[in-house]
């Protein structure tokens, strides 16, 4: 029987697999007819392979948006927080209204409690620094909070993409035990070794990997 594949092989490993068998069936004038049996194998991993790039597409523009948006609202939220200073003590009910500590540790603080802060700062009224900054703590908080929204939906392409690794792996696993079948049935009916059937796939060198683990034990 071929081996069971494995979710957490690479896409290229597994199709090296189907390549292999393919020419090998190409190959033999006994099997060549059973060619068609794999002919939509290949597409079944390029329908995976635009699932993970899809999942890293959403990674990597959650992770952009959030770091820029995170480091203007440091930006922002600093810079108000330097022209408080010029106004009140920061002893003062008005300066601890906005910061329970400095600025820069301030904007240190986890970017959800971040936006969280600065959204209940916008609804004050009657404060004139801040609404002299209420346009870029506007903005920037929401594109925080856009970025927060987008990175827990970039989890859900990710967990799209993992079941797909999950259902590529065990598909691809029953055509080629339908193939070996029909192989093995080939063998029989026109008197072909017992091992015929086994040489359309792939076999894993285990004396490699015995000696790949551990050199002492590598074959002279």
């Amino acid at each position: 029987m071929p081996r069971k594949l494995g979710s957490d092989e690479s896409l290229d490993s597994i199709e090296d697999e189907i390549l292999f068998t393919r020419a090998a069936l190409e190959a033999d004038e006994d099997a060549a007819d059973l060619l068609t049996q794999s002919d939509d194998w290949l597409s079944l991993v390029d329908a995976a392979r635009a699932r993970d790039r899809s999942a890293r597409i959403a990674e990597a523009s959650a992770s952009a948006l959030r770091a820029v948006a995170n480091g203007r609202l440091d930006d922002a939220c600093t810079e108000f927080g330097r022209r408080l200073a010029l106004e009140a003590p920061r002893s003062s009910a008005r300066w601890t209204r906005f910061f329970d500590t400095a600025p820069s540790a301030w904007v240190a603080r986890a970017l959800a409690r971040q936006v969280t802060s600065v959204r209940a700062w916008l609804t004050i009224s009657g404060d004139a620094l801040l609404d002299a900054h209420r346009e870029p703590l506007t903005r920037w908080s929401d594109a925080a909070q856009a970025a927060l929204d987008r990175t827990a939906a970039s989890a859900q392409v990710r967990g799209t993409a993992r079941v797909g690794r999950e259902e590529l792996a065990l598909d691809l696993t029953r055509e080629r035990d339908g193939l070996h079948a029909a192989l093995v049935a080939r063998a029989a009916e026109r008197g072909l070794p017992r091992d015929w059937p086994a040489r359309f796939f792939r076999v894993e060198d285990r004396r490699r990997h015995r000696a790949d683990e551990d050199p002492a034990r590598a074959p002279a």
